[in-house]
C-alpha cells in the first residue's frame, strides 16, 4: 500500500530555497539564484498552514535558526495564504467552461511564485541561510505514511481489502457547509443528479446516490460522518483513487498507483506525472480531500488550516 529530521545546510543562498524546494535534482543546493529550478510547488503554504506537530517544530526550528522576529514570522505565514488562496480555485474543475487550461494555469504559478520570493528576499535582507527543508520533509512523509497505514491495518486486522484512507486534506467553499470534494466528478453527478452528464456505460457503477464519506482527525480524535460528496477535486475529476483498477467500478485514471494513493499526493510527494495533475496543471499540495469550513471547524482544524486525515470510502461506488 501507498504509503528526517529537518537539516540544516549552511550556505549563503537566497532564502527562497527553503520556500520552494528549489534544490538540484542530485539533493544539493543551487548555486545561485539564476540557477533556480522554480519547483513550482506551494511549500510556503504547506509549511506555515499544516496542522501538523512534526511541521509546526519544523516552524519553530526555523524561526530560532534564522533569528526571524515574530513580525517576520507573520509575514511569510500570510504569503503562505496568499498561495493557498490562489491556488483554490484551481484545485477544483466545476466545468470545462471554467476550466483553467494548463498552459495559463502555470503560468500563474510561475508569477505568483516569482512575486512571493521578491518579498521574501526584501523581507529576510541578508539573511541568506537556508534549509533543504522540503526534500527532507517528502522523505519523512512518505516513510510516515507508509508506517501509519501500517499500523492501521495492523489494528484493525486487515489483510487485502480497506476502506479508509489517510489523505491531505484541504478547505473550500461550498455549496453548502457541511460537504467535501473528491476527484471523481460522477460522484458529484450522481449526488447532485446530473444524470444526462454520466456516460451511459458508467451510469450502472453510479445508480445508488446519496454517496457520502466519513472524515476522521486522529490529532482531535474528531469525527464527522456521512458528509455528502458535492464538489469535484482537489485537482483531478477522473481520479477515483478508493477503487482498484480491478474493481467492480474500475479506477479510470494513475491505475499504476497503489490503491488508495491519490494522484496529487503522488505528483508533490514523488513526482508522479511530472508533478502535474490529469490536465498537464502543476500540483501545488499533496491533496486527496476537500472539506468545507465547518467540517474542517468539527474535526477541529482553524479556517484554511490543511492537515493529514482519515476518510472512509465504504458508502462510495
Amino acid at each position: 500500500m501507498k504509503k528526517v529530521i529537518l537539516v540544516a545546510l549552511l550556505a549563503c543562498f537566497t532564502f527562497s530555497v527553503f520556500l520552494i524546494g528549489n534544490t538540484s535534482k542530485s539533493g544539493g543546493i543551487v548555486e545561485s539564484a539564476n540557477e533556480d529550478p522554480w519547483e513550482q510547488v506551494e511549500n510556503l503554504n504547506y509549511l506555515f498552514w499544516t496542522a501538523d506537530e512534526k511541521i509546526e517544530n519544523d516552524v519553530k526550528k526555523l524561526q530560532l535558526d534564522l533569528s526571524l522576529t515574530g513580525k517576520q514570522m507573520e509575514k511569510l505565514k500570510e504569503l503562505g495564504l496568499q498561495e493557498g488562496y490562489l491556488f483554490s480555485e484551481g484545485r477544483r474543475c466545476k466545468d470545462d467552461a471554467a476550466k483553467d487550461d494548463a498552459v495559463t494555469f502555470n503560468q500563474r504559478v510561475d508569477e505568483t511564485f516569482a512575486n512571493i520570493d521578491k518579498e521574501v528576499r526584501v523581507l529576510l535582507g541578508k539573511n541568506t541561510t537556508t534549509f533543504a527543508w522540503w526534500e527532507n520533509e517528502k522523505m519523512y512523509r512518505l516513510n510516515w505514511l507508509a508506517e501509519k497505514e501500517k499500523k492501521s491495518k495492523e489494528e484493525i486486522g486487515i489483510t487485502s481489502t480497506d476502506d479508509r484512507e489517510l489523505v491531505y486534506a484541504t478547505q473550500y467553499n461550498g455549496y453548502t457547509n457541511l460537504e467535501i470534494a473528491l476527484p471523481d466528478k460522477y460522484v458529484k453527478f450522481a449526488n447532485l443528479g446530473w444524470w444526462d452528464d454520466i456516460p451511459d456505460s458508467i451510469e450502472p457503477y453510479y445508480s445508488n446516490p446519496p454517496y457520502t464519506a466519513n472524515v476522521y482527525y486522529e490529532t482531535t480524535n474528531k469525527s464527522v460522518l456521512n458528509v455528502l460528496v458535492r464538489e469535484v477535486g482537489p485537482y483531478n475529476e477522473d481520479d477515483n483513487y478508493w477503487d482498484s483498477a480491478t474493481a467492480s467500478n474500475p479506477r479510470r485514471m494513475f491505475t499504476d498507483l497503489a490503491l488508495g494513493e491519490p494522484e496529487a499526493e503522488a505528483a508533490k510527494l514523488r513526482g508522479y506525472n511530472d508533478g502535474k495533475d490529469q490536465f498537464g496543471r502543476v500540483v501545488n499540495q499533496p491533496a486527496g480531500v476537500d472539506l468545507t469550513e465547518e467540517v474542517a471547524a468539527q474535526l477541529r482544524l482553524a479556517p484554511q488550516q490543511n492537515d493529514w486525515v482519515w476518510v472512509r470510502y465504504s458508502d462510495l461506488p
